[in-house]
């Protein structure tokens, strides 16, 4: 060998264990933080698993999809039982996942869509949550940090292919993400790590609670922990349990004294100063009260009912109840969304029920400003559901 090729390859080695030591230090700092892709989208991972045990039931099958705050509010084993009482045969099954805006739904809901389709099964009925705040140029702008690294787990192979042929350094960078940094990108990384750096946030300066207040709730967090722990032995800790088809526990299965413990629980925790910190993020991280609409979140979220179509025998996009103290719209804001609503009605033929002021869901129904509460909320909103649509699950 050559002087000359003995240099060749000692640059050649210096550039690959360089490499390979830059790829160890991201990989050693993602483990440090806990940062992979099973922890973002654990509940979107685990419930994808899920799909052939669901395929596979005898009985119809109904599924809600949406956000958090399907994921919260609606009751699958609650729906079940009031609706199965009144002469259906169903199982339903809660697929809120957090995080997601339309643009991620719209792969996550082709993955479901090819599921079925392989098997030639289909739904009884199918109600998408179509979530405004999750649908302005605010929560198009934020995801930006995590685009590459949530397409890389929810797109199929078929589809990164695509994107690599369309742009291949794109592609590279992406199969780089997927197979080499358990999905974690290096915006995701600088944009965590730079967070330091922001300012500060804006804060409430209402009165939280007091110490009186603060020792009470304190209690209740401690026995209605120590309750779960005692009344679910056997529970095997999940973002997305099969078992309870996605959802959280029920009323009708724990003991009175735990259930009675709830209202205190959510009343002390919808305090001021929490509700309306909790109203200054969802303003700064989504837009949640102007609603300044995102166009390219809209065409996906079109593209996420037009998905479920072909899949299901009823198909309908539904709002869910919103927390009118907190989240108010002015009649310009309300405008707006309206003329939304009706724009995703004419191109998908598909009706758009809006759910977000009604009686049987008042605003100490919520635990914070967006989300229904556990037992107080999502009960008697699921059993409005089940209101509006036992009639065409039952057959006649």
């Amino acid at each position: 060998m050559t002087t000359e090729r003995k240099l060749y390859l000692r640059l050649f080695l210096t550039i690959i264990i360089g490499m390979a030591t830059a790829m160890g230090l991201v990989r050693l700092v993602t483990y440090l933080n806990n940062a992979s892709g099973s922890n973002f989208l654990g509940r979107v991972i685990e419930a994808r698993e899920a799909l052939p045990e669901i395929i596979a039931e005898e009985k119809d099958l109904v599924m809600v999809f949406g956000s958090s705050i399907v994921r919260a509010g609606y009751s699958a084993r609650h729906f079940d039982r009031t609706v199965n009482a009144m002469g259906a045969d169903i199982k339903s099954f809660n697929f809120g996942f957090g995080g997601l805006n339309p643009y991620f739904q719209d792969y996550l809901s082709r993955r479901v869509r090819e599921s079925f389709e392989q098997e030639s099964r289909r739904m009884r009925l199918v109600l998408i949550e179509f979530n405004p705040f999750q649908t302005t140029k605010t929560r198009w702008r934020r995801a930006e940090q995590v685009t590459d690294s949530f397409i890389t787990m929810l797109t199929s192979d078929e589809e990164l292919l695509e994107i690599a042929f369309e742009d291949p350094e794109r592609g590279a960078l992406l199969y780089n993400i997927k197979y080499l940094r358990d999905n974690v990108s290096a915006q995701m990384i600088t944009t965590h790590l730079g967070g330091m750096f922001d300012e500060p946030n804006q804060e409430s300066d209402r009165p939280g609670m007091n110490e009186e207040q603060q020792t009470r709730f304190d209690e209740i967090a401690g026995i209605l922990n120590t309750a779960f722990e005692e009344e679910y032995p056997d529970y095997v800790p999940s973002q997305w349990s099969y078992e309870w088809q996605g959802a959280g526990t029920v009323p009708w299965e724990r003991p009175a004294e735990t259930v009675a413990m709830f209202p205190e629980y959510y009343s002390l925790l919808q305090n001021e100063e929490r509700m309306e910190n909790d109203l200054l993020f969802r303003i700064r991280t989504a837009d949640a009260v102007e609603l300044d609409f995102e166009e390219v979140l809209i065409q996906r979220f079109i593209a996420v009912v037009e998905n479920f179509k072909p899949i299901a025998d009823q198909v309908e996009v539904i709002l869910l109840p919103r927390n009118p103290e907190w989240i108010d719209y002015t009649p310009e804001v309300a405008a707006r969304l309206q003329t939304v609503i009706e724009r995703i009605e004419r191109e998908t033929g598909v009706p758009v029920r809006n759910h977000q002021l009604i009686d049987e869901v008042p605003p100490r129904a919520f635990r914070d400003t967006t989300h229904l509460g556990r037992y107080i909320g999502d009960i008697p909103y699921t059993e409005y559901l089940a209101e509006q649509y036992s009639s065409r699950l039952i057959d006649n």
